[in-house]
């Protein structure tokens, strides 16, 4: 009984595709993270407002609770 093996062709355009599609990846990779990391993303600009504008409001109930309880 034979155990089929299968051998991999050393044929340079299949090891240039091989490393073209490695780089490809990791372009899309690193061009992934920068963009989503890039402080010119509208989205993270427009979440970091929104969070913004929601610890204010919080901070200012947290000031209107303290001085109800001080009144107290």
């Amino acid at each position: 009984m034979s155990i089929p093996f299968y051998d991999f062709p050393s044929s340079p355009i299949l090891i240039i595709g091989a490393i073209g599609i490695l780089v490809a990846l990791a372009v899309f990779f690193v061009s992934y993270q920068k963009y989503f990391n890039s402080p010119l993303n509208k989205e993270i600009t427009k979440k970091k407002k929104s969070l913004i504008k929601e610890q204010k409001e919080l901070n200012e109930r947290l000031e209107k609770i303290s001085q109800e309880l001080k009144n107290l």
